[in-house]
């Protein structure tokens, strides 16, 4: 039985970084930052406010606003190296990583030397798909910083992509040791110990990642899909909301089909489509699918 054609959201996925949906002028690379004024001289006290107040929007991921505060202090402070890589964090936030790039190759071009830097143009690589060019970047990044943890997660999700899976254990274990809370590590490790055919394996991973963020949809999703892979169909589908629970369902038939346990697939994808207030094509697509290929 061909079930490889199936769509679905079975590998929810590694995480990156939390992105918003579209980018917008402030960090984008094409809005040119306002040259210094002649005479103007730079408030060490109030840049240090200003930088201060764009990290916290940054962290709480407002990057229009973030952006717009690095670029005042860019403003007045041309070689503010802070503010160089917190452009460059934004666009990232934005998933405009060609922006991105261009902020944080400048602030390369500043120091060199900078493993910040270089980590943020790692993850910008490695965003856009280059795997090749985010390697090189991510590995002077820990090179200079093994305390670099989103680095290391990037290292660890190429190592994976490659089928190197013991390099992707010390890339794993690296982050975790640099940033033993972050759920997102534990998640993407599952990830790789499901992509290895270990899904028994990769559930108490998943299980850690939620212990650490209860509410990481992504770590949920992918906890369920590691479940109906070891066959454990009802307790994948234990504690699913209602407005997931058609995915859910469409994903675990999948799992169900690809171990070749039909008809628990075809009631669970009959399931999807009613549970649906619309029609759920993907699910009933894949319910076709399933009676043509065995």
């Amino acid at each position: 039985m061909k079930v490889a054609q199936f769509g679905s959201a079975i590998a929810a996925g590694f995480i990156m970084l939390a992105v918003a949906p579209a980018a917008h002028a402030a960090c984008s690379s094409s809005e040119a930052i306002q040259e210094p004024a002649r005479r103007a001289r730079a408030d060490t006290a109030v840049v240090a406010r200003i930088l201060g107040e764009a990290d916290q929007a940054l962290a709480n991921r407002q990057f229009d606003d973030a952006c717009v505060k690095y670029r005042l202090i860019l403003s007045v402070d041309r070689n503010n190296e802070f503010a160089r890589i917190g452009l460059g964090e934004g666009a990232l936030g934005e998933t405009d990583f060609a922006s991105a790039r261009t902020h944080f190759q400048a602030a390369l071009n500043a120091n060199a030397a900078n493993p910040v830097s270089h980590q943020g143009m790692g993850l910008a690589h490695l965003m856009a798909g280059d795997m090749a060019a985010a390697d090189v970047e991510l590995r002077a990044a820990v090179g200079a910083d093994a305390n670099l943890w989103r680095a290391w997660n990037g290292l660890g999700v190429i190592s994976d992509s490659r089928s190197e899976w013991e390099t992707a254990d010390a890339a794993w274990a690296a982050a975790i040791a640099a940033a033993p809370t972050e759920a997102s590590i534990y998640n993407n490790k599952g990830m790789s110990l499901m992509q290895r055919g270990s899904p028994a394996s990769a559930i108490p991973v998943f299980d850690e990642a939620l212990r650490l963020r209860p509410n990481l949809a992504t770590a949920a999703s992918n906890r369920r899909i590691a479940l109906a892979m070891t066959g454990a169909y009802d307790a994948a589908l234990a504690g699913v909301s209602e407005s997931d629970l058609p995915a859910a369902l469409n994903n675990v038939a999948i799992a169900a089909a690809r171990r070749g346990d039909t008809a628990v697939a075809d009631r669970l994808l009959a399931a999807a489509v009613t549970a649906s207030p619309r029609y759920y094509e993907v699910a009933e697509r894949n319910r076709d699918l399933l009676r043509t290929s065995h």
